[in-house]
């Protein structure tokens, strides 16, 4: 069976006009029978309810999350209590994340927030402020943190914080310190803002 020119060009306009039909067909058909992707690419935790920083009654001396807002895309780290091993360990790590950025070191900030009160130890703040001066400091009240996170609280996790003040990631501090590397730089790539 020979196909005219004619013919063949309208098989192919058809071809190209069904795609997307069909396209939207099959992916409806594999979502309403309950399939879904497994895994995700990010390496941290994500949140299921972000924590709106909003609500929080944070309370910081100066940095984005205090007058900025759009602010920057923020790494927290909580600790309760004085900076002890671990958390140095994690402080140390999110400073090796920022230079690593190079150039866009400047789109991330670090800080480092009590839970309830401040209670660093005076050789604490001298150590932060003699090795980490891009560091800021800050508080912040455990009964209006979301109960997921304020269980984590105790392993000094980090928490990447949107420019629009949403907790979104959560990263248990026995992570390799590459992992939230790699996600702060898809963020980081995809985003305008911050």
């Amino acid at each position: 069976m020979i196909i005219s020119k004619q013919n063949s060009g309208r098989i192919v306009a058809s071809l190209i006009f069904l795609t997307p039909i069909i396209v939207l067909f099959a992916s409806s058909a594999l979502f309403y029978s309950g399939y879904s992707p497994q895994g995700t690419i990010n390496k941290g935790t994500l949140l299921d309810d972000p924590i709106q920083l909003s609500g929080l009654k944070l309370d910081v001396d100066s940095g984005p999350l205090k007058d900025e807002f759009p602010g920057k895309w923020s790494i927290v780290q909580f600790v309760s209590g004085d900076c002890l091993e671990k958390c140095w360990d994690t402080l140390y790590s999110s400073r090796q994340i920022n230079i690593r950025l190079a150039k866009n070191s400047d789109r991330v900030v670090r800080y480092l927030i009590n839970v309830d009160t401040n209670n660093l130890s005076s050789q604490s703040i001298e150590k932060i402020s003699e090795e980490y001066p891009s560091l800021f400091i800050g508080t912040i009240q455990s009964e209006l943190l979301p109960l997921s996170v304020s269980e984590k609280l105790q392993d000094s996790p980090y928490v990447l914080f949107d420019p629009l003040g949403n907790g979104i990631l959560i990263y248990d501090s026995t992570l390799p310190s590459g992992e939230l590397l790699e996600d702060i730089k898809k963020v980081l790539q995809n985003s305008k803002i911050g």
